[in-house]
């Protein structure tokens, strides 16, 4: 297990399926915080280094934010990284340019999302940011937006009519917040956009909606299977989940498994995971034991096993995974040789990890 800095204070990564390597593999991107807990515990620095030395480290901005997922920082090309604020209680993002120091786009007040693809970032705006964007007039409406990360423009794909009427179409309720969209997601072609939606009739999961950019089909899974990711352009990965009658989240029975994008489940990829992510070649899928009152191991797992070929971190700090919200997230790198985690080494500090993964078989 490799650290990426040797700090005294603590170093996180982003969202499961986020990307912290450029995609020439030349760098990576990471926060750090001197402590995340207490007194100052949102001041946090983005910085950036080698992939494989981890020499040549820089601060390049400095944000405030929580712990959980971090700044959510993630390269969207060679040069340019993306990542959260909190201006004024309010979330915004930004795209900086890594040499240069120049922010090319924001701060953008709205929801982040977990990274670009295809040259596209995704995000979300629900009323508390209806007037934050004065210099982005297209943004005039709740819904789900697209950033071009060349031109700069900025295009509504969806509103607020648009989602209240594939969540009733799709036999779901809304609700107050079923406008405030999280985990907004395109698949790798960009051309199809996912969100995770709040509706009444499903209070423990929410739902899943998916809308077709080109041809304007919707999609809902209600009671959605959690932290999920595209696995191709036509279907999820994600984790099954069942909550017992006391409102137990039940660890023993969760899957990582694929689904189409109606729900149903096309086949199983791995055992026990909470958050997750698939190799490129979506041979090798990982997962984290996240749940309450268990050490965090992460579980790595052949396609269809549902016993894992390797297990490692594991520490089991509950205070750290959450009360203060660090979940260790893992994360393949871009040739699926790596696998990235958080790694708490006590209650009050996590590191950002990684493994190799031909060393942990």
């Amino acid at each position: 297990m490799y650290q990426v800095c040797d700090y005294e204070g603590s170093s996180m990564w982003g969202m499961n399926g986020g990307q912290p390597e450029s995609p020439d593999g030349k760098w990576l991107v990471y926060a750090r915080k001197e402590r995340i807990e207490g007194e100052d515990s949102e001041r946090t620095k983005i910085w950036i280094c080698d992939r494989e030395t981890l020499q040549d480290q820089r601060c390049v901005f400095e944000v405030k934010c929580g712990n959980h997922n971090g700044p959510s920082a993630s390269f969207v090309d060679n040069e340019h990284i993306v990542f959260r604020d909190s201006i004024n209680k309010f979330a915004a993002f930004r795209v900086l340019n890594i040499y240069t120091g120049e922010v090319k786009y924001g701060p953008i007040f709205g929801k982040e999302s977990h990274c670009a693809e295809n040259g596209i970032y995704p995000f979300s705006i629900s009323e508390e940011y209806l007037d934050k964007n004065p210099d982005h007039l297209e943004i005039d409406t709740c819904g789900i937006y697209l950033l071009d990360l060349k031109s700069g423009q900025i295009k509504r794909v969806a509103d607020k009519e648009t989602v209240y009427r594939m969540v009733v179409d799709h036999g779901c309720v809304p609700n107050q917040f079923t406008t405030s969209m999280s985990h907004v997601q395109l698949n790798p072609s960009a051309t199809r956009v996912m969100m995770r939606l709040s509706v009444d009739n499903c209070p423990v999961f929410g739902a899943l909606g998916c809308i077709d950019i080109e041809t304007g089909q919707t999609h809902v899974i209600p009671d959605k299977p959690v932290h999920q990711l595209w696995y191709d352009d036509d279907s999820y990965m994600a984790t099954r989940q069942y909550c017992a009658l006391d409102g137990h989240i039940e660890m023993e029975t969760s899957r990582i498994q694929r689904f189409s994008v109606d729900g149903e489940c096309l086949e199983t990829l791995g055992g026990i995971g909470n958050h997750i992510d698939g190799s490129p070649d979506r041979q090798w899928f990982v997962g984290d034991r996240a749940y309450p009152g268990y050490p965090a191991d992460i579980f790595l797992y052949r396609r269809g096993e549902t016993t894992p070929a390797a297990t490692f971190g594991g520490q089991n700090f509950q205070h750290c995974i959450w009360d203060l919200k660090v979940h260790p997230n893992p994360t393949f790198s871009r040739d699926g040789k790596r696998i990235y985690f958080n790694h708490p080494v006590s209650d009050s500090r996590t590191v950002a990890c990684f493994v190799r993964v031909e060393e942990v078989l």
